[in-house]
């Protein structure tokens, strides 16, 4: 398995975190390396301890703990802190090895200043027993609920298997409506002295969440790859828009403004428009942005002042108990304010969860991302009960490139939409529109571009196409591949399906396609690119807007006035020109007809979960 370095705050320690941990030892050559380096510095009067951990070929942990003042870092803004407790783990973003127990030499060694934060700090080296550099993140076997980790009421558990080798990761507790309605009676306790809290207060708690995130940055993007099956630079990216969301719903928590209205009759009447958080809010989140569609979401709702349950989906439950934990025990976030239940696939599991959070009155708004099947589903139950809903569902976005297209940056922006996360977002390019003129040129050139993806496991450096999250998703895309090519479609590359562990599907370029095959008609969530031919402005038009979908679009071309027309009638809610970003934190996320409703993100983001409350009076 190799070695691991870890940089270790020296905040806690204790026998059963050492248990926990595994065989944890402070190698004195690192402490050395530290010195040596101006990381630490060495009271004057510990040198006679220090040269007595010299003699020792490495200090065990217990030494360390009998000689607290051994290690001091010149940055440690307290000095009442102690640096005599070893606790939290961080992975360290750098190629290091550390050879065996036996052997003590450090290779390759090089130190990341931006991890020395306000404590003191140790480097200790473990040899690699199987424990992932995000273990110390979820508790064993645990939901949460109540403010408690705590097990199924039934015992049982379901498995997550990490989809580029089909390995099992980790068993989390197969919960039932038991621990929902558990959740949501949780959730109605803390609910009125959470929407109590100051807006400033609300922001802090959030802020330290994403604070939080930021310090497990590397631990968070190496889970989402094991369980998602994403590259690492996309696992890192989802991070970092995590974070994002999160630092924006912390400045917007203090924004929500009432404000006065004019009256239309007399001088002598007053109103106000206030705004107040909605109540108990039921999250339901997918897999394939696990970390950052949790935080856009519940980011937002517990931003304005509503408690949450949440269910996360049943392929990528422990990115969702990862950050519950950094929530609720590095944040701050109160007991109650976060549920996290996790249920498996199926009618005894998610179905019957959402099921009770529609049915159950005193969760007043449904927060889904998911496909449209499900969502419309969740849309007639919750409506049936006088819910709100805020819905992000499925998309079938076109990729239009004009003749004027700079063809270069065409190919790349549709290589960077197309394929990224393997196909699996809901803004992926799912039909790729050319002008005629150029459409011969524009498939050769973007078939060479394609080539150049290396398909495998995501947290090989070179890998940009990771695996699907299933196997399911692969017989999906390989029928609606083999069902274009029934109908004519010509494969320029790909398009047969790999005879290898794990769940992948090689990137694939589909030729000569047309707007009735099941493809473009439908969201293919794979690495399948079908590209169609279209003559005139007017039915490029046509064909990108006859689609049940309307969530994004994109547009190549290089006329002004032309991006700007078609722009305006295209019948989506999220239009990028020449460009494969779609989507901002600071801008609102939504779609329209059958890809939901309501939006994400921007400056009325809160507003989703909050009620709009009048109060009106007569000064005589």
């Amino acid at each position: 398995m190799g070695y691991e370095a870890r940089l270790v705050a020296l905040d806690r320690f204790s026998p059963e975190y050492c248990q926990l941990r595994g065989d944890l030892t402070v190698t004195f050559a690192l402490l050395e390396q530290c010195l040596a380096n101006r990381f630490f510095t060495v009271d004057p009067a510990d040198t006679r301890r220090r040269h007595d951990l010299h003699n020792a070929s490495e200090a065990p942990v217990a030494k360390l703990r009998e000689h607290p003042s051994i290690v001091r870092t010149q940055r440690l803004p307290d000095p009442q802190v102690r640096a005599d407790r070893i606790g939290a783990l961080y992975t360290l973003p750098l190629t290091t090895k550390l050879v065996s127990r036996r052997c003590h030499s450090v290779e390759n060694f090089s130190f990341c200043r931006q991890f020395f934060g306000t404590r003191g700090w140790a480097l200790i080296r473990r040899a690699s027993t199987g424990v992932p550099s995000w273990d110390h993140l979820i508790p064993k076997q645990s939901a949460y609920v109540g403010g408690s980790w705590i097990q199924a009421s039934s015992g049982k558990n379901f498995e997550v298997l990490n989809p580029a080798n089909d390995e099992f990761i980790r068993s989390v507790p197969a919960m039932s409506t038991t621990e929902v309605r558990s959740a949501i009676k949780s959730a109605v306790q803390s609910q009125s002295s959470w929407a109590a809290r100051a807006p400033d207060d609300r922001s802090k708690v959030v802020r330290q969440w994403a604070q939080s995130i930021r310090n497990n940055m590397e631990a968070l993007a190496q889970l989402i790859t094991t369980e998602n099956g994403k590259t690492i630079p996309d696992a890192r990216n989802e991070v970092t828009s995590a974070i994002a969301a999160l630092e924006w719903y912390a400045e917007e928590a203090k924004r929500t403004y009432g404000y006065f209205v004019p009256t239309l009759q007399g001088t002598s009447r007053r109103q106000l428009i206030h705004h107040q958080p909605v109540g108990v809010v039921g999250v339901i989140t997918p897999w394939n942005f696990p970390v950052s569609m949790i935080t856009r979401k519940v980011g937002a709702a517990v931003a304005a002042g509503c408690s949450v349950v949440l269910k996360p989906a049943e392929d990528t439950p422990l990115s969702a108990l990862a950050l519950t934990y950094l929530a609720t025990s590095e944040a701050g976030l109160p007991a109650g304010v976060l549920n996290t239940v996790t249920t498996p696939r199926g009618s005894d599991g998610a179905e019957q969860v959402g099921n009770v959070l529609c049915d159950d009155a005193n969760v007043r708004l449904i927060g889904f991302t998911g496909s449209t099947a499900v969502g419309k589903m969740l849309y007639h139950k919750a409506s049936a009960h006088g819910k709100r809903v805020q819905l992000e569902l499925g998309g079938n976005a076109p990729f239009i490139v004009f003749a004027s297209a700079n063809l270069d940056k065409a190919v790349s922006g549709a290589i960077a939409t197309k394929f990224r996360c393997s196909g699996q977002t809901c803004v992926s390019a799912n039909r790729i529109l050319v002008e005629e003129s150029i459409y011969d040129q524009f498939v050769d050139k973007l078939t060479v571009a394609v080539s150049r993806l290396t398909m495998g496991d995501g947290t090989i450096p070179d890998t940009r196409l990771g695996p699907l999250i299933n196997h399911a998703a692969v017989d999906k895309v390989h029928n609606l591949v083999e069902s274009a090519k029934t109908a004519g479609a010509m494969v320029t590359i790909g398009g047969s399906r790999p005879d290898s562990k794990g769940c992948f599907y090689p990137a694939t370029v589909l030729a000569n396609c047309n707007s009735e095959m099941a493809c473009v008609r439908n969201e293919i969530f794979g690495p399948v690119a079908p590209i169609i031919k279209f003559r005139s402005q007017s039915e490029v038009i046509q064909m990108a807007n006859d689609t049940d979908y309307g969530l994004a679009a994109y547009v190549y071309t290089q006329q002004i006035s032309q991006a700007w027309q078609v722009a305006e009638k295209l019948q989506f809610g999220m239009i990028s020109i020449n460009s494969p970003r779609v989507s901002s934190v600071e801008m609102p996320f939504g779609g329209v007809k059958g890809s939901g409703i309501g939006r994400e993100g921007g400056p009325h983001a809160l507003l989703e979960f909050m009620d709009v409350k009048t109060f009106g009076w007569d000064l005589d």
